[in-house]
């Protein structure tokens, strides 16, 4: 049944696998040879967000989110997949080169050398895997908007649940307040991750968007 399946997916799937894992690997291989940031990134808000390790849980919910909502896409909708896909490489080339020509980091960290608990313990492992460097633009904020964008057009065309666009949203909010109650990013690589999101939206949902919303307008003006 799973080779059936597989064999059923469109080429073009597979395809855009391949930007997906290079912008992956341009990101590894910055985190493991680039130079000490020179610019370090702090915002006068960043002092007023205290430390808050409860947030490392949608912040690992993260990783599930997002490679969940690929793989439902790969295997259910291929237009929708092609249209994630692309958001999210073209976001993690476009940050890649951000990085590469602006290297930025922060120094927002607590000391967590004797973590209180089994959620300290956690985020002292994950500070331990992923460093403060490369931080500006977000890509947690921009692949939560990724994830949910594709999400509300999946479930718009397939389940037309309410309810499942509203808990996608509660959780891209609470996704993309942990980066800065976990101290992983500055308030600046929030905005500037949410300035590039919308940059993608527009570039790759821009026609179809205006063309929902046309629609829309004409649908609700017949039963006016």
């Amino acid at each position: 049944m799973l080779r059936n399946t597989l064999q059923n997916i469109p080429r073009r799937n597979w395809l855009m696998l391949i930007p997906m894992g290079l912008s992956g690997l341009y990101f590894y291989l910055l985190e493991r040879i680039a130079p000490a940031p020179r610019y370090i990134l702090h915002s006068p808000l960043d002092d007023l967000i205290p430390f808050a390790s409860a947030f490392i849980i949608p912040y690992v919910i993260w990783y599930f989110y997002v490679t969940g909502m690929g793989v439902i896409l790969f295997l259910k909708d291929s237009d929708e997949f092609v249209r994630f896909a692309s958001f999210i490489s073209g976001g993690m080339l476009i940050a890649c080169l951000i990085y590469t020509l602006w290297p930025n980091g922060q120094m927002l960290r607590p000391d967590l050398s004797s973590p209180n608990g089994p959620l300290e313990t956690l985020i002292q492992f994950l500070y331990s895997i992923d460093t403060p460097t490369n931080s500006s633009p977000s890509i947690h904020v921009t692949y939560s908007i990724a994830a949910h964008t594709a999400l509300i057009r999946y479930n718009r065309k397939h389940r037309q649940l309410k309810a499942l666009n509203i808990t996608s949203l509660i959780l891209t909010t609470f996704i993309t307040l942990s980066t800065v109650f976990v101290k992983q990013h500055s308030v600046i690589c929030v905005v500037s991750g949410l300035l590039l999101s919308l940059a993608l939206y527009a570039a790759i949902y821009g026609r179809s968007a205006v063309r929902y919303y046309r629609a829309y307008r004409s649908e609700k003006a017949v039963y006016q």
